[in-house]
């Protein structure tokens, strides 16, 4: 009787250690998993500046001598307009992904510091008409949460351009 008590003794304690690892299996699976969604996001972000039409439109908007609103948005021909459509779209998307954690801040910050923080500044008269005519206040509400979190990071984290780093 005791033989048996025992080996049901061990086989508990076995059952429960293979608890034990079958969770720590998952959790580093889980880890190794993410980390991989994050890298694949990266690469994706990182493809987006090698399209022709995103650099037209980072280039488009970063040349704006002023910010635009919609009056002066309206004037513009039809191609510089699908620029900042392309510009609001690309960076709604990746403001997305960062909040869900798909994308780590400090690569964004790496790859695209500028054309969120001038962007933002140079297109927020013509989010905020845009959000009037639309009746609309979630229009473009990534891309601007984007630029606020962005700014909040360099306030905390100051950016020092890579050829300055020791």
């Amino acid at each position: 009787m005791e033989r048996i008590e025992l080996l049901a003794n061990l086989a508990e304690i076995f059952g429960g250690v293979a608890v034990v690892v079958g969770i720590i299996f998952g959790l580093v699976e889980f880890r190794r998993y993410k980390s991989d969604v994050q890298r694949e996001a990266a690469v994706a972000l990182a493809r987006s500046f090698q399209t022709q039409e995103f650099v037209a439109a980072i280039r488009f908007v970063l040349e704006l001598s002023e910010p635009i609103d919609l009056s002066h948005y309206k004037s513009l021909p039809e191609t510089k307009k699908d620029l900042v459509w392309l510009i609001f779209g690309s960076m709604e998307t990746i403001g997305i992904r960062v909040s869900r954690g798909d994308l780590p801040i400090h690569l964004v910050d790496e790859l695209y510091s500028i054309p969120i923080v001038e962007g933002w500044r140079k297109l927020n008269p013509l989010v905020e008409d845009l959000r009037n005519e639309f009746n609309s206040p979630q229009t473009w509400e990534w891309f601007q949460w984007l630029h606020e979190r962005m700014c909040e990071r360099h306030k905390q984290v100051p950016r020092v351009p890579a050829h300055a780093r020791p």
